[in-house]
């Protein structure tokens, strides 16, 4: 890989920064990724939490929108304040029903004025620290939706930070990036327009692909894979045990969870739960070792400490855990942790995309298409379930038939993840390409783009 001229300067924009550590991997592989191309390149950050990005990535970083850490908006203090008066008078509104009626209008029209106002003033300050950018990049993960807020969350972000990059002149590029769900018209509208904006896109998926074209984005969409499958990782090679005993990660996450998810539905969150813990039970009887770890550091502690509720009362109650003095806190310290299981259970996609990387035999519960397309890419369809549909049995079937074929399954691995690396290479040098003066992305390599598909 050529070295270019140095002196570039490029930003990095994801909704990043809340302790997803699957998120932080793809930031982390992009940076490497422009490292390794321009060695001086001064890399810059657009984060939901720009204090942990600096923190974890040791760049300069700065929030997506109004509100978050470090903004330098006072976007919400008036309202606030009008706020407080309107409580101070609430016993005298209740008295006077339409005087009530009168302040809640002035306060909505308040917010309204002072919040467009915020606005603009937070628009021109990230117009400010995008004047030198040359090349803005839309890293991967899943940000192309309105299930997380609505269409004024993701797709605003995205379309307002597109035609500020389009407006100081950087070029912008939309790298291996997830979608849906997206169902609100605004929602579409306003990422459609982002991506018509960009000089170039992809995806990591093909469902994504389909939904972005579905919504009337034409033109070139290749499909690539996770931008997390382009760290180097280390891959110590596993030992022939001398017993039957096997460490077993599992990986869950809050599934309809009032606390963490859009949806809520207490009953399905239960019943998920209830499964894994009937699973680990299980594994337990079995012989084996039990390991229980989160990829999301604020969602899943908890739903973990809900499955160890249910095994409570249980022989399993107490699983020795021969992980637990490795606690995670880190990028680095999840990749020591996975690198240390035999077969891992995962639900959250990185959960997945990152035991896959280290050529770990992973049985996929997918909660979205986007994890059985990446099983498929890697040739391990066979051991993927559907969290709506699984039950404890199914998944012990599927462990067993995975469990004769551990060695099998990781040759097979470092096989693939080879040549999925390729294919992400060859997607920065076209990114990359943006950059030189005078030069064109180039037509998709069809052998590189076949690489990415899946059972490609």
């Amino acid at each position: 890989m050529a070295t270019r001229r140095s002196g570039r300067r490029i930003g990095i924009l994801g909704h990043v920064g809340n302790k997803n550590l699957g998120d932080e991997a793809i930031i982390a592989s992009v940076i490497r990724q422009i490292r390794d191309r321009y060695p001086d390149a001064e890399i810059s950050a657009f984060t939901s939490h720009p204090e942990d990005t600096r923190e974890r990535h040791a760049i300069p970083s700065f929030p997506i929108r109004r509100g978050d850490p470090q903004s330098g908006s006072a976007g919400t203090s008036r309202p606030s304040k009008l706020s407080r008066l309107v409580a101070r008078i609430r016993a005298t509104g209740k008295a006077a029903p339409w005087l009530y009626g009168l302040l809640k209008l002035v306060r909505r029209s308040a917010r309204l004025c002072w919040g467009a106002f915020a606005e603009v003033r937070f628009l021109a300050q990230c117009h400010n620290r995008l004047k030198d950018i040359d090349l803005l990049i839309f890293a991967g993960s899943n940000q192309l939706n309105d299930y997380c807020g609505g269409p004024w969350i993701f797709p605003y972000d995205l379309l307002k930070w597109c035609i500020l990059a389009k407006w100081v002149g950087a070029k912008v590029a939309f790298l291996c990036c997830g979608a849906g769900p997206l169902d609100s018209w605004l929602g579409k509208l306003f990422i459609k327009c982002s991506l018509s904006l960009a000089d170039y896109r992809s995806y990591r998926d093909e469902g994504s692909r389909r939904l972005i074209e579905s919504i009337g984005v034409a033109g070139d969409n290749p499909v690539c894979t996770d931008l997390a499958l382009g760290l180097e990782l280390p891959h110590a090679a596993q030992p022939e045990s001398a017993t039957s005993r096997l460490i077993v990660g599992i990986n869950p996450l809050p599934f309809c969870d009032a606390h963490h998810w859009p949806e809520h539905n207490e009953q399905i969150y239960q019943g998920y739960v209830r499964k894994l813990a009937a699973f680990a039970r299980w594994l337990h009887e079995r012989g084996h070792s039990v390991v229980f770890f989160p990829t999301q550091l604020r969602a899943d502690p908890s739903v973990i400490q809900d499955i160890r509720r249910f095994l409570k009362g249980s022989g399993a109650a107490d699983l020795e855990n021969p992980l637990v003095d490795r606690p995670i806190r880190s990028l680095e310290d999840l990749i020591v942790s996975i690198s240390a299981m035999d077969i891992v259970v995962a639900t959250r996609y990185h959960g997945v995309v990152l035991s896959v990387a280290l050529h770990r035999p992973v049985l996929a519960i997918a909660y979205y298409g986007k994890t059985g397309d990446l099983m498929a890419q890697v040739g391990q369809s066979d051991y993927v379930v559907d969290i709506t549909s699984f039950d404890p049995n199914a998944l012990a079937e599927r462990f067993v038939a995975m469990e004769s074929r551990t060695q099998t399954i990781r040759r097979e691995l470092a096989q693939r993840t080879p040549l999925l690396r390729q294919a992400l290479a060859r997607e920065y040098d076209r990114v990359f390409r943006l950059l030189e003066e005078g030069s064109r992305v180039g037509a998709v390599d069809e052998q590189m783009a076949a690489l990415a598909r899946p059972n490609g």
